[in-house]
């Protein structure tokens, strides 16, 4: 146990249907093992994660709780319902969390591959600046925007852009004031990383993991699968 108490809170109640499953995403599986317990097994790992708040579809809440019974899970602490989008399933994943709570990761389940070390990194980071901090990977490529998804409006300067991945780290309080405040706002953003912004709160930078790949098409499942078998994403 940490000397603040660090709560891992894990959305996971993506339906998957963009990777053509008829059941919820975090249960596919991955060499043989679903999705979520690789992403479980690396917070379990992690020396600073005291408990783990898993956010599951409401309809399957009993498919995520016989899981959590037979990998006998000694951290997880709560298998919630999750919401309409992800921001609603990280707001009750936060309501969930243990009181002491003084520090949130927020990593997603279809990341899996993560590893202890950057999960340490993140939350070191976010210790140092006291306020939050993020994984993130510098863009590599040359980035276009457009107004019409046809013609090119402009070429941003990728210097200035990062790839932002989880997990994700905060202050309990300020993630909790960043949702309450974005629900009176009516404001929906991709990333809690997000809603802290708007409070106008610093945020760290972390370079992330070329290997915490995000699970969104069939091609991601493969590419886990070989990045597993080759050993690349071993934790550690």
């Amino acid at each position: 146990m940490t000397c603040l108490m660090t709560t891992s809170v894990v959305p996971a109640a993506g339906k998957g249907m963009r990777l053509g499953s008829q059941i919820p995403k975090a249960l596919i599986p991955i060499l043989g093992k679903p999705m979520l317990s690789w992403t479980i097994a690396a917070l379990e790992q992690t020396p600073i994660v005291d408990a783990i708040v898993i956010v599951a579809p409401s309809e399957a809440l009993d498919d995520f709780e016989k899981l959590r019974i037979g990998e006998g899970w000694r951290k997880v602490v709560a298998i919630v319902a999750g919401g309409l989008d992800r921001q609603q399933s990280v707001w009750n994943g936060l309501q969930a969390m243990p009181e002491r709570t003084e520090w949130v990761i927020v990593h997603d389940a279809a990341r899996p591959l993560v590893k202890p070390s950057l999960i340490v990194a993140v939350w070191e980071a976010a210790q140092e600046i006291g306020t939050a901090a993020i994984a993130a990977l510098p863009c590599t490529d040359t980035v276009k925007r457009t107004l019409d998804g046809v013609l090119i409006a402009e070429t941003l300067d990728r210097e200035q852009l990062w790839l932002a991945q989880t997990p994700q780290v905060f202050a309990a309080e300020l993630l909790r004031e960043a949702h309450e405040q974005a629900l009176k706002d009516g404001c929906t953003a991709t990333d809690d990383a997000m809603l802290v912004e708007r409070m106008g709160v610093p945020i760290r930078l972390v370079s992330g993991d070329p290997t915490n790949i995000k699970i969104t098409h069939p091609t991601d499942l493969l590419l886990a699968e070989a990045l597993l078998r080759a050993g690349e994403a071993k934790p550690r």
